[in-house]
């Protein structure tokens, strides 16, 4: 029987969107642990059951594991599926996490960066990479970010995305491993549900963004980000594949 795909997931808001059916057109099967309410984590997580891991976004930065004592186990556990050789997909605090686990830096960004705003991809190691190879590097993707934190580019990774504000959008680690900034998943539920919040507004307007401007913008945006999201996860599904032919 096929191994399961293992979600960490961080806030209740934060799932997977799209990649849950790019995962159902992979025949993939998942199952998703809330970390952040999982008083057992990490002992109940048995890895041999997986065939990889994917780590969703969240509000928390990885340095604050003061706060968020789990934070340290899920690196130590991403850690271990390095070792292991599992694909893993990171997105957002999941890039970052994947990072520290890699010996990467973790911290503060320039400034917010929220809403609808340009990745680019890295002249040279798209093309060798099988998640990016299927986008076009001659321009400009417009992507959704909600992110204050940023991460170096952990030694023998390399990066694979940037923008003008953010350098480091997309790396990628181990040859099977991959943080991505931005938010592909999004569907046009998930980002009227993020800008709802009186406290999410206020973020985003301290960022110099206009909440009814970055929905309004939606509609222009998603079908190029579903894209987007599918050929990415085409990539990592054949990671998946390729691992199950390995085991």
């Amino acid at each position: 029987m096929a191994k399961k795909i293992l979600v960490f997931q961080h806030a209740v808001h934060e799932g997977l969107g799209t990649f849950e059916d790019e995962l159902k057109k992979a025949g993939l099967t998942w199952e998703t642990l809330m970390i952040s309410n999982d008083t057992l984590f990490p002992s109940g997580v048995k890895l041999e059951e997986y065939g990889g891991l994917i780590m969703m976004g969240g509000p928390m930065g990885v340095y604050e594991d003061a706060e968020y004592p789990w934070i340290r186990k899920e690196v130590m556990v991403i850690q271990e599926c390095l070792r292991q050789k599992k694909p893993i997909l990171g997105v957002c605090l999941g890039a970052q996490l994947l990072a520290k686990a890699a010996g990467g830096r973790v911290a503060k960004g320039p400034t917010p960066e929220i809403g609808w705003h340009p990745i680019r991809l890295d002249d040279w190691f798209y093309k060798r990479n099988p998640l990016f190879f299927q986008i076009d590097p001659t321009k400009e993707h417009i992507a959704f970010h909600w992110h204050n934190d940023t991460f170096d580019i952990p030694t023998e990774g390399y990066r694979l995305a940037w923008n003008e504000t953010y350098r480091n959008q997309a790396f990628c680690f181990n040859g099977n491993a991959v943080g991505i900034q931005f938010h592909p998943e999004m569907t046009e539920a998930m980002v009227l549900d993020w800008i709802s919040s009186d406290e999410a507004r206020a973020q985003i307007e301290d960022a110099g963004e206009d909440p009814q401007k970055i929905l309004e913008d939606a509609s222009q945006h998603l079908p190029a980000l579903r894209e987007l999201a599918h050929k990415i996860f085409y990539g990592f599904a054949s990671l998946i594949r390729e691992n199950r032919r390995a085991a």
